[in-house]
């Protein structure tokens, strides 16, 4: 009996392998074109000569695709493959295969539409949407315009985008379907620490798409223990119907500190410095997803250009599920009084969303900065202001300067569509230390999260601790957001 079964066993062996074999054995020999096309064509599919036969389908695809991309939006391409006296059997080894390339009449864009109602300018929603009126038809473009009406802020939403042919011309309409959104907010934010017994708060206003003009006002003040902060923003859209848009920024700083008196008797004192700033620039979109801008600013004691780049490919403005946002900045300051040193400072972040299963996201966020040359000689406000929600976490807002720094953070979410989001994370990193501290910090940080937004209106809680500290001497903050 035992034979028996081992008999069976090979034999059942020896027929899939002979099949898997035979199945492998399909391969294409040659590529005959039929009809017209390019060298271009040949070289894209020609490819997949000795490759399995139903290769062709993805090289016919990309092919496809990439006429698509280039105001083709009918073509197709169109195979089939001859074999041998074997059939398709897998018995005949090779196959010819034989394409048409069935390209079609091109189209250019007209000028995009919008079906709902977005509260916007029609020429001013056509700007926002990045598509250029008689360029080429793009389906890529198409839905990466779709994707960056969406993360901006100003639109919900409410069906994919459409096309539509003008019947005069070889022209397409993209037609979306965008909302307008409740998008301007307004947040308090107070957060308390344990260990200090300290209080802050922090209140932000920001106007997005005022009047549907796509102008925006950004105002933000915190106040603490020992340090005020003041920023403002105000963008200007496409100035004399250029690409370029003004913008207008500003800040005030006010900080407490303690240093040594010039009395030598081992006592304190108390230094308030403030500091004023202003800067005026252009900034342009680059394509859909990336953005630049040049800034000129002064304070009272020095003056400084700015460079900036960002790059945004999230899918959605609020509680993004998936994509890529990355800002680096790049500053000289010159013009300095004879006590203090020009100097560059860089720095930038990345931060990136990826859906792992479900509801359940994943977060990762890298930021790192630095002031050059190293032994440039500053005063205090010159230095980097780490702490809060954008950097350390489990430090409070500006709670301390450093000459340079570096975190990574890794988050897991979980989010229920656009009204729930539940995360814990834990944010290793590095800083300078600041006089009269010296060399490199190590600082862990980590805590959880919790957002819920309800009509027009958010609750934020979070708890953050840094590495070491009692679980009962962390920071806890509170946020109301309204939008409107």
């Amino acid at each position: 009996m035992w034979n028996v079964k081992c008999k069976i066993l090979f034999v059942l062996a020896l027929a899939s392998s002979v099949f898997a074999g035979e199945a492998s054995l399909c391969r294409i020999r040659k590529v005959v074109w039929v009809g017209e096309h390019s060298a271009y064509d040949e070289a894209h599919l020609n490819l997949v000569e000795g490759s399995p036969c139903e290769s062709w389908k993805n090289a016919a695809a990309r092919l496809a695709r990439d006429y698509e991309d280039r105001g083709f939006a009918a073509v197709q391409v169109v195979g089939k493959m001859h074999y041998g006296m074997g059939g398709a059997s897998g018995k005949d080894t090779l196959g010819v295969l034989m394409v048409e390339l069935k390209r079609g009449v091109g189209y250019v864009w007209a000028a995009p539409e919008n079906l709902d109602s977005s509260g916007t300018d029609a020429e001013v929603f056509r700007r926002l949407s990045g598509i250029e009126e008689g360029a080429p038809v793009s389906l890529t473009d198409l839905e990466r315009s779709e994707r960056k009406l969406a993360r901006l802020g100003y639109y919900e939403q409410t069906a994919p985008a459409r096309l539509f042919r003008d019947p005069a011309r070889n022209r397409l309409v993209p037609a979306f379907s965008m909302r307008a959104a409740r998008n301007s907010e307004a947040e308090g934010l107070l957060s308390y620490s344990s260990e200090d017994n300290l209080w802050e708060g922090l209140v932000n206003v920001k106007l997005y798409n005022i009047l549907g003009t796509a102008r925006d006002l950004t105002l933000q003040g915190f106040t603490g223990e020992s340090s005020r902060h003041l920023d403002f923003l105000y963008k200007e859209p496409w100035i004399f119907s250029s690409p370029w848009n003004i913008v207008l920024q500003g800040q005030f700083d006010e900080e407490i500190y303690s240093v040594e008196s010039d009395t030598l008797d081992g006592k304190l004192k108390d230094v308030t410095e403030r500091v004023a700033m202003g800067e005026v620039g252009v900034t342009r979109d680059i394509g859909f997803d990336w953005n630049i801008g040049i800034f000129f600013g002064m304070s009272e004691d020095d003056k400084h250009t700015t460079f900036e780049v960002n790059y945004v490919s999230l899918d959605r403005f609020v509680l993004p599920r998936r994509g890529l946002k990355m800002q680096g900045f790049a500053t000289w300051k010159m013009d300095r009084p004879d006590s203090l040193d020009n100097y560059l400072e860089s720095h930038g972040k990345i931060l990136s969303y990826y859906p792992l299963f479900g509801n359940v996201i994943t977060r990762f966020t890298g930021a790192a900065g630095g002031i050059f040359p190293t032994d440039a000689t500053l005063k205090r406000s010159d230095y980097f202001a780490l702490g809060g929600m954008d950097s350390f976490k489990g430090m409070g807002y500006r709670f301390m300067r450093s000459r340079a720094y570096g975190f990574s953070e890794l988050a897991l979410l979980w989010q229920d569509g656009y009204n729930l989001s539940i995360e814990a994370f834990y944010q290793p990193g590095l800083y300078r230390g600041f006089a009269p501290e010296r060399g490199w910090k190590r600082e862990q940080d980590y805590g959880i999260a919790f957002t819920q937004y309800r009509g027009n209106w958010s609750v934020n809680l979070y708890y953050a601790l840094r590495n070491g500290e009692n679980y009962l001497d962390g920071i806890i903050g509170f946020g109301l957001k309204t939008l409107f």
